[in-house]
């Protein structure tokens, strides 16, 4: 199962800002997998590996103190990878001709600010990794998924 979580520290740039940070088992559910083999289709921008935001993005939304994230990507990303997006029935609430592919959730309170951040880097780890382990020991480019486009 993918395991979110709300963390600062992940951007060396601005280490105090809490970001949000999606594990996904490349053994595990369709959806990690998916996620996963989305990294070929994603473009290198300042050592990170960027899905355009074009092709497809991370949905977030706050549920009575459960942070609910949804990556979402057009069926032409998913067919450049290998994926089928038939397998995926899940529509994207912003854009119904993006595919769901995952669904992770969280417990979260909120910031000082009251707003979470927008993006979302995925890590690559199998389920029994523990997150401050991998980021001292992860030595590829995480991936970064954008929010979604504006309507």
């Amino acid at each position: 199962m993918a395991r979110l979580y709300v963390r600062p520290g992940i951007d060396p740039d601005e280490p105090d800002v809490p970001v949000v940070v999606l594990l996904v088992d490349p053994e595990g559910a369709p959806g990690e997998r998916a996620v996963v083999r989305l990294g070929d289709y994603c473009h290198e921008v300042n050592g990170w590996a960027c899905l355009l935001q074009t092709d497809g993005w991370a949905e977030h939304a706050c549920d009575g103190g459960q942070l609910v994230v949804d990556v979402a990507v057009y069926p032409v990303g998913l067919r450049a990878v290998g994926v089928d997006p038939a397998d995926f029935p899940g529509r994207s609430a912003v854009d119904p001709e993006a595919v769901v592919v995952l669904r992770a959730q969280t417990a979260v309170a909120p910031g000082p600010s009251g707003r979470l951040p927008e993006g979302t880097v995925v890590f690559i780890a199998g389920p029994d990794v523990p997150l401050d382990e991998l980021l001292a020991t992860y030595d590829d480019w995480p991936m970064v998924l954008a929010p979604p486009p504006e309507a």
